[in-house]
């Protein structure tokens, strides 16, 4: 055999064969693959927390969309990825809380989430999208009034200055 066919027909098979090989994992490897995987134990708990919350919240806010635009942002993207698969087997209504006056803005982002979410694939005769009130426990009424009655105003001591609380949730909590 001449040096020339080993070199042309041995040993580039030789090479891919041994280049397909895998090494034995090292104790480093092996360590860093046990840290991941004893890491990754708990997310799946952690999913379905979040799936119940969501369930239980339904709603998208202001910082799920780019500023002053009616795109969703990555936030927003991620959320409605999430909640579309809850809201397609359970239905409901997705509340889109803002603190915007501008109703034309309101309306395009309310169309967005509704177009995002049935592109996704959501049963739309089953989910309504409207501009409102989060969902959740809340307040009682008179409670949230007082806050918002005294949000304003300095909150006084019994010596008339003004508290270490200042004004806002803090002073209003106190009796």
């Amino acid at each position: 055999m001449s040096v020339k066919f080993i070199r042309l027909t041995i040993l580039p098979p030789l090479l891919v064969a041994v280049a397909g090989c895998k090494s034995a994992p090292t104790g480093t490897n092996l360590s860093m693959q046990r840290m991941d995987e004893s890491r990754d134990a708990p997310r799946s708990h952690l999913a379905y927390m979040v799936d119940n919350a969501i369930l239980h919240d339904m709603s998208v806010a202001d910082l799920h969309f780019v500023p002053h635009s009616a795109e969703l942002n990555g936030t927003g993207v991620a959320r409605l990825d999430r909640m579309a698969k809850l809201v397609d087997v359970y239905g409901g209504t997705v509340r889109y809380e803002t603190a915007l006056t501008d109703q034309f803005l309101i309306s395009q982002r309310i169309e967005n989430v509704r177009e995002y979410l049935s592109v996704t694939g959501c049963d739309m005769g089953r989910v309504d999208v409207r501009a409102m009130i989060s969902g959740g426990r809340g307040m009682p009424a008179d409670e949230a009034i007082k806050i918002m009655e005294q949000g304003t105003r300095p909150a006084t001591g019994p010596t008339g200055a003004t508290g270490a609380m200042g004004a806002g949730f803090g002073a209003a909590a106190r009796p």
